[in-house]
């Protein structure tokens, strides 16, 4: 090795860690995002299959869901809150909250997601002449 090329592997370690350091950081924050669409979803479609059952009431549905995004999300989702809407023949259930920031002054993604569904009802064929 000549003289001039010493400490090259320490300048090149000194700018190319930092770098490899906030791609691995990105990278778990995009998890965490994903993550956390994910349980909203999830929590979502199980309170809007609770409400579709016949005679369930569409309000059961949203308490439903946000309890299941609280035991679901471990604290990763936060500031969990649903709302659900509907009419004789749908349901909408609508969980939104916010996404663990590991970034210290990044501030929380928020996190909206939706899952509808027919009610559930009884029907009598119709018949033709």
């Amino acid at each position: 090795m000549r003289s001039c090329e010493r400490g090259s592997v320490t300048a090149e370690a000194v700018i190319a860690l930092p770098v490899v350091m906030v791609a691995i950081v990105a990278c778990m924050q995009v998890c965490l995002l994903f993550f956390a669409q994910s349980v909203a979803l999830a929590a979502a479609q199980h309170g809007v299959r609770a409400a579709r059952a016949h005679d369930a009431d569409h309000t059961s549905g949203g308490s439903l869901a946000k309890r299941y995004a609280e035991q679901t999300a471990s604290g990763l989702l936060t500031s969990i809150s649903t709302t659900s809407s509907g009419d004789a023949t749908t349901v909408r259930i609508s969980v939104r909250g916010r996404s663990l920031s590991l970034v210290p002054f990044l501030p929380p993604i928020e996190i909206v997601e939706q899952a509808a569904g027919a009610v559930e009802r009884f029907t009598t064929p119709e018949r033709t002449p």
